[in-house]
């Protein structure tokens, strides 16, 4: 062998060790690579953060769990946004979608901002009407304990307000160990059971919950399509792989090397990525175009898994917020 022969086996070598050890052989993008492409892709596309769904709070949150650099003002637009949405609806986001109020109380806790005192309005406060919180199903009680405890998860979980929540989502559980928005179904689905073990988190230390987090981890991998994928609400979509690396890395499980989520050749990190669009956004579905609300998800998905793999924060544990 002649010593270009050797220099290109030596390189050929250096490329594939590089891949297995990223996690990311077969052309997957590297987790800190795609994250740092889809955090500019977002500051460009949502450059005026407002209180919503899209390009909104979850475009935020993202954010300022990422550690990317972000300046201050973007911030401080989606607080004076919401500032004076809250001041032109006289203190009111909604009337029945108290999700509007967990959202932003979320919001303004990763940044670091008082949802308490929101122009003179403490948008906090109506997540203590339980009933009205519960009318929307098991998402607004979901949400409404996530925004609670996310300042602070020790000090806030054993609280009155926090336990009433605890026990109402604990009982929604299914025969399969999953949930589901609709109480009537014999089974539970993929989305609604990853986002139910993302505030169960700070339970963990609770025999009972950890329980129900375990039976939740396991309808995940057994709910799994064999190409690595989800199929929920008759498709097969990013955002139900997103809402599962979100709650695997928030209960301590790996999404790309427990091999209980090992299909196809790929861990779940893997899939999402076959949504990745070069310009760092997302699709909805495999052969969609990029997608706002598949974007800020799988960006929340990717804060996520990075925070677990340098033992950080989770992502809604904001105890390290901005």
């Amino acid at each position: 062998m002649n010593t270009m022969q050797k220099r290109g086996c030596q390189i050929l070598v250096l490329l594939t060790t590089a891949g297995m050890l990223t996690g990311c052989g077969g052309g997957t993008p590297k987790l800190e690579d795609a994250l740092k492409k889809t955090a500019a892709y977002e500051q460009k596309t949502v450059s005026s953060p407002a209180s919503d769904t899209l390009g909104g709070e979850w475009t935020v949150i993202a954010l300022a769990r990422s550690g990317e650099k972000v300046d201050d003002m973007y911030f401080e637009k989606y607080r004076a946004s919401l500032e004076k949405k809250v001041k032109d609806q006289n203190g009111v986001l909604s009337d029945n979608r108290y999700t509007e109020y967990s959202r932003a109380v979320l919001a303004l806790k990763s940044i670091g901002k008082d949802p308490t005192d929101i122009g003179g309005y403490d948008i906090e406060k109506p997540l203590e009407d339980f009933d009205t919180v519960v009318a929307q199903g098991l998402n607004g009680a979901i949400y409404a304990l996530l925004a609670l405890n996310a300042d602070d998860p020790d000090a806030n979980k054993d609280g009155e307000l926090e336990q009433k929540y605890l026990d109402y989502i604990v009982e929604k559980e299914k025969e399969d160990g999953g949930f589901s928005l609709d109480d009537n179904a014999e089974n539970g689905d993929v989305d609604l059971t990853a986002m139910t073990l993302q505030c169960l988190e700070p339970y963990q230390d609770e025999e009972n919950v950890k329980k129900v987090i375990d039976k939740g981890v396991e309808f995940l991998a057994d709910t799994q399509d064999d190409d690595g994928g989800y199929t929920a609400y008759g498709a097969k979509s990013s955002e139900s792989i997103s809402q599962t690396v979100i709650a695997l890395s928030a209960v301590g499980v790996d999404c790309n090397d427990d091999e209980r989520f090992q299909k196809d050749g790929k861990g779940l990190y893997d899939t999402l990525m076959t949504f990745y669009q070069k310009d760092g956004s997302f699709r909805h579905i495999l052969d969609g175009e990029s997608d706002p609300m598949a974007t800020d998800q799988a960006f929340c998905a990717m804060v996520a898994y990075q925070r677990y793999q340098n033992k950080e924060n989770s992502f809604f544990d904001m105890t390290d917020h901005r």
